[in-house]
């Protein structure tokens, strides 16, 4: 939430005199897909999944062959030849291990998309609603100001007439003013709330939104196992399986490498062959062999020191994904509190407040209008009426909020 804080502040800065350009009008879920889409922190991660799924091909890489050629006299006073190739290859579980980090490494990268991806969507979610919630605010200091400015110009006429005396008037066009400083104010907010969506979604021009603020639908199972389903917790998870494969990637280095080689030379001069029979051999006839070692680390220590360290490193990313478990367990039960408040405020306002305020508004005109009860008393219900209506608003914001962090929690897009 502090993030969204920031990114709020920050889209005031961004430009609200970019309001005046022409605005994109979206669903919530066009405009979800348009960030996904356009983001640079997402494409930064399947870029990021390009990029591992290449390193992952160097997990066989068995360094180069050596090949040294030699001319001299390194037999006798002829000159002669020697061509050695060797190769040293890696211990063949080290080869393995580093393909199966590779691997690791790949679906790590596909579920930090994922989770950035989440992330992203609960922004925009929580974005757009609040863009929702000013324009429904927007429709109802409308009827507001209606209701106000009928109560001015009937004040007015009252104190033309004779029929009051100016504190009414006065009071009156207090509270007209009081409105529209409101709407002003309301008015700034869409327009922040709008350029936020904006940045969000990196357009270049506003964003409006086409959908109206309602109800939204609770996330049909609340089973506290789905949160495994939950991208961040993936990712960590997966975290902790690459430092493991890091960790054996490791220790098997502390193995000797595999020395493979053969060579071709010339041995100019008489040779005894196998009959013992003396023969001159020249610079074209070539001899051969190979050879077969290990390459053994003299200086041990280093090696355990790297194998000691990935050791740790697993031990942290363990620990990590256990905090971040349990603190993910806690906001989720968090959460399903928060919503079952909102609820039961939204049923409060649905099953009998806007009941109220509706019939002690349209009561309270008719008596104010037939002189039964005095101007205090008319503003008065007048402004509980519509302070029903706006906690309505605000309950039915909350509510769409909890609804919207469950789904965050549940990694449901």
């Amino acid at each position: 939430m502090n993030n969204f804080r920031l990114k709020y502040l920050s889209a005031i800065c961004f430009g609200l005199f970019n309001f005046s350009i022409q605005a994109q009008k979206l669903t919530l879920d066009q405009a979800v897909a348009t960030a996904l889409k356009n983001n640079p922190g997402i494409k930064s991660a399947e870029y990021q999944i390009d990029y591992f799924k290449e390193l992952k091909k160097t997990g066989s890489d068995i360094g180069k062959l050596s090949a040294v050629w030699m001319h001299g006299q390194y037999n006798s006073i002829y000159q002669d030849n020697n061509l050695t190739l060797s190769q040293t290859i890696p211990f063949p579980t080290t080869i393995s291990n580093q393909i199966q980090l590779g691997r690791e490494q790949v679906v790590g990268a596909q579920h930090n998309l994922i989770a950035q991806q989440n992330n992203l969507a609960y922004e925009v979610k929580l974005a757009y609603h609040q863009l929702l919630f000013h324009e429904a605010l927007k429709k109802l200091l409308h009827s507001q100001d209606s209701l106000y400015t009928d109560f001015a110009n009937a004040s007015a006429l009252r104190f033309k007439t004779g029929e009051s005396n100016l504190l009414e008037k006065t009071t009156a066009e207090s509270n007209l003013m009081d409105v529209k400083n409101l709407e002003r104010q309301n008015e700034s907010d869409i327009q922040i709330s709008s350029t936020l969506l904006q940045a969000l979604l990196k357009s270049d021009s506003p964003i409006e939104a086409a959908d109206q603020l309602s109800k939204r639908s609770i996330p049909q199972e609340l089973d506290t196992a789905l949160l495994i389903n939950n991208p961040s917790l993936r990712l960590i998870r997966q975290e902790v399986k690459i430092a493991q494969q890091f960790k054996r990637v490791e220790h098997s280095r502390i193995m000797p490498d595999v020395i493979i080689g053969g060579f071709a030379q010339s041995l100019t001069g008489w040779q005894t062959n196998d009959q013992k029979v003396d023969t001159y051999y020249s610079r074209s006839k070539q001899f051969t062999g190979f050879e077969l070692g290990l390459a053994i680390p003299l200086w041990i220590k280093p090696n355990l020191a790297r194998a000691k360290a990935a050791s740790f490193q697993e031990e942290i990313s363990r620990k990590n994904a256990q905090h971040f478990e349990t603190q993910l367990s806690g906001n989720y039960q968090q959460a399903l509190r928060e919503l079952d408040k909102t609820i039961s405020n939204l049923n409060y306002y649905e099953t009998s407040a806007l009941q109220n305020a509706n019939l002690l508004l349209s009561q309270s005109k008719k008596a104010f209008r037939g002189g039964e009860i005095g101007y205090v008393e008319y503003l008065q219900a007048l402004k509980s009426s519509i302070a029903i209506r706006q906690n309505y608003l605000q309950a039915l914001y909350q509510y769409d909020q909890s609804v919207i962090k469950l789904e965050f929690l549940l990694g449901k897009n």
